[in-house]
């Protein structure tokens, strides 16, 4: 297959006189255009972007990741696909332990079966009562060595694990997760700023959903002390999740986010749940807990609590261009690039020769008008493509 008659998005440029070419699942080549050929695709002076990683999604079309069945996790990558997704790690919520065990093994069992699935992201219980958000109370615990062992037993399948920094026995899990090649992201947390850079020593290199959920600058004695926000922005090294939908964050905040960290400190994420895909007033459960999917977004039932978004990446990444003033360029990086990189995916997000054929087609306005996954076809903007091999 050839790919031409685009405007190919690289990190630091867009070209428009090169055709991309791809081969059992790779980009193979990169070069000038053939005059034809039986297997081009015009692309029409459309873009062509890497396909876009998401490093935190609970759902999507009604069903959640802790279902852990086939059918679940399927409908779940086909909803974040026609918004430009080719690889996501399933985000396991905060509930009964052997609920978060099971669904770490269905996840590892069907990762091979479902391409789009990179592996798990596991967001509670070691979280703080205190910023817990739409997290459940009741299943929030210690870091304690044996829960941790189990995870560490599933190392092969998680990619990412949330912990606040203040909580009993977190910096011990915080290095020997690191230590097992385990992304440690600090969030739900109230964490002092000493608490955060004991984390920081331990093994944290990330934070969880920016600005949600975590801890501020505040006043003790007459002083006011930095809390985990302020700690990620200043620290180079930290990364940083934001997710960019327009509810969770301002514009105001997503730019001081972009001047602090720079595009390289970024990823979009999503933190999509059940409720993303279905029609306004539906009603779905995040860890037990009844929700409501209202005006683009998620709220605990009854409450003012936001319970995650219904956004994909490419409603993200136009929010940044039109809000933030973003660009385009620094945008598809925080979506492709920069979470490709913070997962471990060495073959994904970007176009560049040896790399997976993960590639998203979007129009002028950033509309997603096809998706592929290691060079196959997963979404066609008009088509319903739910068949798969």
């Amino acid at each position: 297959m050839i790919f031409t008659n685009a405007r190919i998005i690289f990190p630091d440029t867009i070209r428009e006189d090169l055709a991309v070419t791809v081969r059992a699942g790779k980009i193979v080549e990169i070069g000038a255009p053939v005059a034809w050929a039986n297997d081009a695709v015009d692309l029409h002076g459309n873009f062509l972007a890497p396909g876009f990683v998401d490093l935190h999604v609970h759902g999507g079309n009604g069903h959640d990741a802790m279902e852990a069945k086939a059918e679940a996790l399927r409908a779940i990558c086909d909803y974040h696909a026609s918004g430009g997704t080719t690889s996501l790690l399933l985000t396991t919520a905060t509930a009964p332990f052997p609920a978060i065990l099971l669904a770490l093994t269905q996840i590892g069992k069907l990762r091979g079966r479902i391409p789009e699935i990179a592996g798990a992201h596991v967001e509670g219980p070691f979280i703080s009562r205190d910023r817990a958000g739409a997290q459940n109370l009741e299943f929030i615990c210690e870091a304690n060595a044996e829960l941790v062992g189990c995870l560490l037993e599933h190392r092969d399948v998680i990619k990412r694990v949330t912990i606040a920094p203040e909580i009993k026995g977190a910096m011990t899990a915080m290095k020997n997760l690191s230590e097992a090649g385990i992304v440690v992201s600090g969030g739900h947390s109230n964490a002092w700023e000493e608490e955060v850079r004991a984390a920081l020593e331990n093994g944290m290199r990330s934070v969880t959903h920016t600005f949600n959920c975590m801890s501020s600058a505040r006043r003790r004695g007459t002083k006011r002390i930095a809390g985990l926000l302020e700690v990620a922005l200043s620290e180079p090294k930290v990364c940083c999740e934001l997710i960019a939908e327009g509810h969770h964050v301002s514009p105001a905040l997503m730019k001081l986010l972009y001047c602090a960290k720079g595009a390289g400190g970024i990823c979009l994420v999503t933190d999509a749940t059940a409720g993303a895909g279905l029609a306004d007033g539906s009603v779905f459960q995040l860890g037990g807990r009844n929700c409501v999917a209202k005006d683009g977004v998620c709220f605990l039932a009854g409450e003012p609590v936001l319970a995650g978004s219904t956004s994909r990446l490419i409603d993200l990444v136009r929010t940044m261009m039109r809000e933030a003033a973003v660009p385009l360029l620094d945008v598809i990086a925080m979506a492709s690039l920069n979470p490709a990189r913070e997962a471990g995916l060495g073959d994904k997000g970007e176009i560049a020769v040896g790399k997976d054929a993960d590639l998203v087609v979007l129009s002028p306005e950033l509309e997603v008008k096809s998706t592929y996954v290691g060079g196959v076809l997963s979404f066609r903007a008009g088509s319903d493509l739910t068949a798969h091999p």
